[in-house]
């Protein structure tokens, strides 16, 4: 590398920028021409040093670029409940080979426009409810033939109904869709609002719900919840807006209390009660989640390496052959290339996995069904790839270089669905039984 020569100061032009100093006062100029002299010679003294380029001498540095191919990789799949907690849009009815039973909502304890106005505060005996609604808007765009829903509430459960992230169709069954007591029905309508005074058309289902709020459902209950099931089996199926559903209008789930309050000058004489315009309080939904039943595994699902959100099928991948490495102690990995190569489907566009070490030891080799996926994992080493040319490939180089400085153990990595593939999608990987179309793992390193 070659550094350009500084420009060379001389001193009439350090004098000739002395002279602009002449209106400061003595002291203060001896000490800025001494700081400026001192400079411009340290300045002088590097340009001389820096005439000639820097040179480095590395053919004696001993280090060794090599590259390794590994291919000695296997895979085995496994089930759990597919989860779909986090998801813009709520379902009911068929999908294809997917069913959605029921939806499950949880409102707010506190209103949407003020933390002193909450469910309880509204069982006051100066407060009279006019009306009550809760309303879903439904993700369509035209409503031909309008299907009629039912909304049940929970008035004898005192605990959490559901979890977005752990409840579904094993632990949510028909059995607990049975426990929930009949609130009322209503169908798919569409209906008018304006929007900087100009009408828009939207559709949504509205449930009249004044009889549910009791003393029960607003001020003993701990679940705030309510359950949507279609009514007549269509064969169709049926989206509703979440609470995850980014809009600049108002598409979240919510329950509107219409009321009147009263106010009395004189506690003691409700006779001279004073009453105010019908006011209204809205409480968002905060948690919803669609009870999905996923079609049957097939055959594919259990031969390859697969995986699915919907179906939930997740797998594991064996690395053994890292821990039997001859490499020397200091060797540093420049990459570390993890590729898979999927069986060609022409129904994938986009699919992206997400690929992490376990913390725990797993002991399976074949296809297999867990109830919840409780398999340990060093979460700051997720890395995410991404489907692309019937292939997908993964960086783990941070992962070989703490396993080789024996920082974490290798038990293995588990590869999963991104929470935003399409639910329909899944995907296959060939193991290490086919003939070409083998895993690889392709690792650059420098070793002293």
């Amino acid at each position: 590398m070659i550094i350009s020569p500084l420009p060379i100061i001389s001193i009439k032009s350090l004098r000739n920028l002395t002279d602009s100093f002449s209106y400061i006062p003595h002291s203060m100029k001896t000490y800025y021409l001494t700081y400026i002299l001192v400079t411009g010679m340290f300045l002088v003294s590097i340009n001389g040093c820096m005439e000639e380029p820097l040179e480095a001498d590395l053919s004696n540095a001993n280090l060794l670029l090599d590259t390794l191919n590994l291919y000695d990789i296997e895979g085995v799949t496994y089930q759990i409940p597919p989860s779909i907690g986090n998801k813009s849009r709520l379902s009911l009815g068929d999908d294809n080979d997917f069913k959605y039973k029921a939806i499950l909502l949880k409102t707010s304890f506190i209103s949407a426009q003020s933390i002193q106005w909450t469910l309880a505060s509204l069982i006051d005996t100066s407060i009279i409810v006019d009306s009550a609604f809760f309303t879903l808007r439904l993700a369509i765009d035209s409503l031909i033939n309008p299907a009629s829903f039912s909304l049940f509430s929970f008035p004898n459960v005192t605990d959490s109904v559901f979890s977005e992230s752990k409840s579904h169709y094993l632990n949510f069954t028909d059995s607990e869709i049975s426990t929930g007591h009949y609130v009322t029905s209503a169908l798919e309508e569409e209906y008018e609002f304006f929007v900087d005074s100009v009408a828009k058309s939207v559709f949504r289902t509205r449930f009249n719900v004044e009889d549910m709020l009791d003393s029960t459902f607003m001020d003993t209950s701990l679940n705030y919840t309510v359950m949507l099931t279609l009514d007549d089996e269509d064969g169709e199926l049926h989206s509703f807006y979440s609470r995850e559903y980014f809009s600049s209008e108002n598409t979240t789930p919510v329950l509107d209390i219409y009321f009147r309050q009263f106010i009395y000058p004189d506690s003691a004489d409700t006779s001279q009660d004073t009453s105010i315009d019908t006011l209204h309080r809205s409480f968002n939904v905060i948690s919803d989640l669609s009870i999905l039943v996923p079609p049957a595994i097939t055959a594919e699902d259990t031969s390859f390496i697969s995986l699915s959100r919907g179906k939930g099928l997740r797998s594991l991948i064996s690395l053994d052959f890292l821990d039997s490495l001859d490499l020397p102690k200091q060797t540093t990995f420049d990459k570390a290339e993890l590729t898979f190569h999927i069986v060609p489907d022409t129904t994938i566009s986009s699919f992206s996995i997400y690929a992490i070490p376990l913390q725990d030891t797993v002991e399976f080799i074949d296809f297999a069904y867990f109830d919840e996926d409780n398999f340990n994992v060093y979460n700051y080493l997720t890395v995410s790839g991404t489907v692309s040319n019937d292939k997908v490939v993964f960086n783990i180089k941070r992962f070989l270089q703490d396993h080789y400085f024996d920082n974490i153990n290798n038990l293995g990595i588990k590869l999963y669905s991104n929470v935003k593939n399409n639910i329909h999608s899944t995907i296959h990987l060939y193991s290490s039984s086919h003939d070409s179309l083998y895993p690889k793992l392709f690792i650059q390193y420098v070793a002293p």
